[in-house]
């Protein structure tokens, strides 16, 4: 098991460059010069090519990618343009927020998802399969900065029940939790009720039905195991997803998390910034397929890792 969990987050070594390459590419392709962003109208040529060049940005491109994979290999990613703070330094303050998020609206999503696709594929083809369908349809569908907008307006404005925005308590975190939880719950509903009505059809689940056990038993101890493989790759993905921080929701709410320092850094096309949040996002899904290809022996005993 040592050996596989090490020859996996190596292989994820290549994808972590190419995600490297890829956005330092855009970064320098895109227009707007951080210096002059950073300082508008208030600086002459003269002092912004200074700048330029005490943060390293006159050097050729090559030379700066290699400086900055070099870095970020021994942990170092670098300072931030705009305030001159250590992009890891910012990562760890603002990715807290993050995990709080993605850790509750990941509850919401499985105490939703889960029963609702189960309840879906007993009660195949009736009102509650098709008011299933329709629901999760709806809110995968829907943009979610719409349905933030529109949960802010109703609980937070009209009702008052939960604050539109901020951060500080529990309740700031209930309501993005609520709407970012209501989509990937959406998600779960739908592949919790195939893979379940896949495994409904086998013939191990008839055999026990026809040897009289209760319908409760062949569900949660046949039924629901075996129909938990496929899922472990859906939930584990989208913990990775949650985990690396919604940007449009902790951007509506004002949350302080990781997608709204990515936003920051693109407003001042501050590079180490942006660079550094988008490896670090990539790092957390390579160490997110990892657990759930190891996760699948825990779920079933059959499948064994080489």
């Amino acid at each position: 098991m040592f050996v596989y969990v090490i020859r996996r987050l190596l292989a994820g070594i290549p994808v972590l460059i190419g995600v490297s390459l890829i956005t330092f590419i855009l970064m320098n392709v895109v227009p707007g010069d951080p210096v002059s962003v950073s300082f508008e109208k208030r600086a002459d040529p003269e002092t912004i090519a200074r700048i330029r060049k005490e943060i390293g940005l006159d050097r050729p491109l090559p030379v700066q990618y290699v400086d900055f994979v070099w870095k970020a290999a021994r942990g170092d990613l670098g300072k931030s343009f705009h305030n001159n703070e250590s992009v890891s330094g910012m990562i760890g303050k603002f990715f807290p927020v993050t995990v709080r998020l993605a850790l509750s609206a990941m509850a919401i999503a499985l105490l939703i998802g889960i029963p609702f696709g189960i309840l879906a594929a007993l009660k195949k083809n009736t009102i509650i399969d098709y008011s299933a369908t329709v629901t999760t349809l709806t809110f995968i569908s829907a943009p979610v900065f719409w349905v933030a907008i529109l949960a802010q307006l109703l609980f937070g404005y009209k009702l008052g029940w939960l604050p539109m925005s901020g951060y500080g308590s529990i309740s700031h975190m209930i309501l993005p939790a609520l709407v970012l939880g209501s989509r990937y719950a959406a998600s779960i509903t739908r592949y919790t009720r195939a893979s379940m009505l896949d495994v409904l059809n086998q013939d191990y689940v008839r055999t026990a039905r026809a040897k009289g056990l209760q319908e409760r038993i062949v569900i949660w101890k046949h039924a629901l195991k075996n129909a938990m493989v496929p899922l472990v790759t859906v939930i584990g993905l989208q913990v990775g997803g949650l985990m690396t921080g919604s940007i449009l929701t902790e951007a509506v709410f004002g949350l302080p998390g990781l997608g709204q320092l990515t936003v920051m850094g693109l407003d001042y096309r501050d590079f180490p910034v942006i660079e550094g949040t988008v490896l670090f996002t990539a790092l957390i899904f390579v160490v997110a397929n990892t657990v759930v290809d190891i996760s699948y022996s825990l779920v079933d005993p059959r499948i064994r890792m080489s």
